[in-house]
């Protein structure tokens, strides 16, 4: 194998690796929101990369596919990819942050902009 191709599966082997870590970090913040009284506890992190692993077929895991909020709590989803991230409802452009409070029972549902047919929702109750 050419000095090119070892150094394509290390740089993906590498991106891979991260991709986890936030995983792991992302479902901590959340578990952690699940179960405080704070109004701003879930924070979801799209890691740099993000968008090249979803397109080279990797399994991108960030957002749980279904939790609970209460009204009154706060979402917030930082794109730190260079590339737009739909999640559920929500648009944020590469670098940005999108902040929504939820005020009012409901399930919030679409889909995920880095996984084909995923769908997100969660819901939000009193």
């Amino acid at each position: 194998m050419s000095e090119q191709g070892n150094s394509r599966y290390a740089a993906i082997g590498a991106a891979v690796v991260v991709v986890m870590l936030v995983g792991a970090a992302v479902a901590v913040i959340v578990a952690m929101g699940a179960n405080s009284t704070n109004a701003s506890d879930f924070e979801v992190v799209i890691a740099p990369g993000t968008a090249a692993l979803a397109d080279a077929g990797q399994d991108i895991d960030f957002f749980p596919p279904g939790f609970t909020m209460r009204v009154g709590q706060t979402l917030v989803i930082r794109n730190l990819d260079n590339t737009t991230a739909n999640i559920g409802p929500f648009t944020v452009g590469p670098g940005e942050t999108l902040t929504k409070q939820f005020t009012e029972p409901g399930v919030i549902e679409g889909y995920c902009s880095y996984v084909d047919g995923d769908r997100t929702f969660f819901e939000v109750v009193s």
